[in-house]
């Protein structure tokens, strides 16, 4: 039989000086061991998940992949497209490597960058093509914006970004040869809608004087996105 002292102290090591331990560990023992603040990981965790922001025609955009489709059409030849054009190019030249991108033109045709088909990752090279290709871009006649929407969504469905952003910039007319106007905006509608399966955020802007307000609040309404009204 073990001495009654014996016992005691075993009982006071056991009972007294655990939970003391157990204290000092759980108070400070993670963040003590380590160099980083104990919320350093977390602070981290939530700037690599941070939106890129850039601001277009005054519009706030958020997002790591970004889209931008472009009427280049004869309403837009009254210096207008130069003006989308300097404000796609300032877009370019504030992204980080993190976002990835493409840009759109159209008027009867279509005009793409990058020309693959798959989205640009905003590297020097790419961001200096990129720039290239919009500055080079001439005026055009006809607006058939179906395929440069449809070419948009594509591309952004191939890109890894997480928040993905389409930029319709438009007067919102259409003069697609063979087309009916109503019917070839309402069919656009549906078809952006239908095959927007990643859900991309979809924001129209509508320039110049006269805009088809009904045609650009639709489409942006119908894919999670805002309508704003740039006209003069």
């Amino acid at each position: 039989m073990l001495p009654l002292r014996f016992v005691s102290c075993v009982l006071f090591v056991l009972g007294c000086g655990a939970p003391a331990l157990a204290q000092s560990a759980g108070a400070g023992g993670v963040k003590e061991n380590l160099d980083l603040p104990f919320d350093a990981i977390g602070e981290n965790g939530d700037e690599e998940d941070a939106p890129e922001i850039v601001t277009f025609y005054g519009v706030q955009l958020e997002g790591d992949g970004f889209f931008y489709v472009i009427d280049r059409s004869g309403t837009m030849a009254n210096g207008e497209l130069q003006v989308a054009k300097r404000e796609v190019i300032k877009n370019i030249t504030e992204f980080t490597e993190r976002v990835q991108f493409g840009v759109f033109f159209f008027d009867a045709g279509l005009m793409k960058f990058p020309s693959s088909g798959q989205p640009a990752d905003a590297n020097p090279a790419m961001k200096a093509s990129a720039i290239s290709f919009v500055s080079s871009t001439p005026n055009g006649g006809g607006t058939c914006p179906q395929a440069a929407l449809l070419a948009a969504l594509r591309m952004s469905q191939q890109a890894s970004a997480r928040r993905k952003v389409i930029v319709f910039l438009s007067d919102g007319h259409t003069a697609c040869s063979g087309a009916d106007g109503p019917q070839y905006k309402a069919a656009t509608i549906a078809a952006v809608s239908a095959q927007n399966f990643q859900r991309a955020v979809v924001n129209t802007i509508g320039v110049v004087e006269i805009i088809d307000e009904e045609f650009l609040r639709s489409l942006a309404g119908s894919n999670g996105g805002t309508y704003t009204k740039v006209g003069k």
